[in-house]
């Protein structure tokens, strides 16, 4: 199965009809582009603080994992130049893998080089692309591949995960699963023709 740039707007769409997804992003953009140094531990906390809560990436110990990521040689210039490799550096703390909240931290501060990892996206990948990875570089690769075989190359990793998340959503949409974000489940009730143009 193929996807056009035509299945990519309507998911663009769709997301335009989320205005507390809209506003958590804004938020989110607003304060990493106004704090783009992580020279002080404070700020680094705060942006932990920030995605951790809008996210629920589940963090148990916050301040361990500022420290830890105060501690990371040449953190800013590898999120300027989209070095994928940081994101696995922050991610893997206290002998675990944060990847999920490791992603968002790297895309808030360049959202042109990381994709967030996501269980929907990671979902999505599996189904059209038989992806069955689990760390971050692959998963990016996964994502590449699917811009490229679907003549998406221009697209931004933003708009690819608008759709790969809604994408990935759809069973669970489709069978009211109410584990779903309500501000969702309402919009898909409202829009379900629009949402099967996604699938």
């Amino acid at each position: 199965m193929k996807f056009d740039e035509n299945k990519i707007e309507i998911a663009k769409k769709i997301y335009g009809m989320l205005p507390r997804w809209k506003l958590v992003n804004e938020i989110l953009t607003d304060f990493f582009n106004t704090n783009r140094s992580n020279s002080s531990k404070e700020i680094i906390l705060m942006k932990i603080a920030l995605v951790d809560s809008f996210y629920k990436t589940n963090l148990k110990d916050q301040i361990s994992i500022a420290e830890h990521i105060s501690g990371l040689h040449s953190l800013d210039e590898s999120l300027n130049r989209g070095d994928i490799e940081i994101v696995e550096k922050i991610a893997k703390c206290n002998n675990k893998y944060f990847v999920s909240f490791a992603s968002k931290f790297c895309h808030f501060h360049n959202k042109k080089s990381f994709p967030i990892y996501d269980q929907y996206v990671c979902l999505s990948l599996k189904r059209i692309m038989g992806w069955k990875g689990r760390e971050y570089h692959d998963f990016f690769e996964a994502i590449a591949k699917f811009k490229i075989e679907n003549n998406l190359t221009n697209v931004s990793f933003d708009d690819i995960d608008k759709f790969l998340w809604l994408y990935g959503m759809m069973d669970k949409l489709k069978n009211n699963r109410m584990d779903l974000n309500r501000e969702i489940l309402h919009v898909y009730s409202q829009n379900k023709e629009l949402f099967q143009m996604i699938h």
